[in-house]
C-alpha cells in the first residue's frame, strides 16, 4: 500500500511530471498551487518507496458536494491500486467534512478511467459539451456518500 499525505509544495515537480504524461490536458503549474492553498482544496500525493507516483485534487464545492478535479498515476505504476488508495483517502477527506456526494468528469474516450469510477460506485448523471480546453465533451459522475463512514 502507498503512503497517502498531503501535498507539499516541494511534490510540485513530480506531480507536473505524473501530470503531463498521465493527462491529455497543459495545466499551468500554479493551478497545483491554488488548489493546495485554498481552504477547500484537497491534494494529496501517494508515495512508494519514497517517490511520488500519483496524486488527487480536487475542491469542497460546498456543504454538500467534493469535486475531483485531477487524478493521476504514474504509467509504471498502475494496475497496483493506487488509484484505488488515493480515491478511498479523498473519499474519507470529503466524508470528514461532511460531504454527501463526490462529483468528477471524465472524458468519454477515456475508457479505463471510466471504467474505474464506475467499479467505485460512481454513476454518469449528464454529459457536458465542450469541457476541456480541446472541445471534448466530459461525462459528469457522481457518487453518493450516503452514510458512508458516518
Amino acid at each position: 500500500m502507498p503512503l497517502i499525505r498531503p501535498f507539499k509544495a516541494t511534490d510540485i515537480e513530480s506531480v507536473v511530471h505524473i501530470s503531463n504524461i498521465s493527462l491529455n490536458e497543459d495545466y499551468d503549474t500554479n493551478i497545483y498551487f491554488s488548489i493546495s492553498e485554498s481552504w477547500n482544496g484537497i491534494f494529496l500525493v501517494a508515495i512508494e518507496n519514497g517517490v511520488i507516483v500519483g496524486f488527487i485534487n480536487g475542491l469542497v464545492e460546498d456543504a454538500d458536494t467534493s469535486r475531483i478535479l485531477m487524478l493521476a498515476v504514474h504509467p509504471e505504476y498502475r494496475k497496483k491500486s493506487i488509484g484505488n488508495s488515493l480515491l478511498d483517502s479523498f473519499i474519507s477527506v470529503s466524508i470528514s467534512v461532511g460531504v454527501d456526494k463526490v462529483m468528477l468528469e471524465v472524458r468519454p474516450s477515456n475508457l479505463s478511467a471510466r471504467r474505474f469510477y464506475i467499479n467505485r460506485k460512481f454513476r454518469p448523471v449528464e454529459r457536458v459539451d465542450d469541457f476541456y480546453v480541446n472541445g471534448e465533451s466530459c461525462i459528469r459522475m457522481v457518487r453518493s456518500l450516503g452514510g458512508e463512514g458516518r
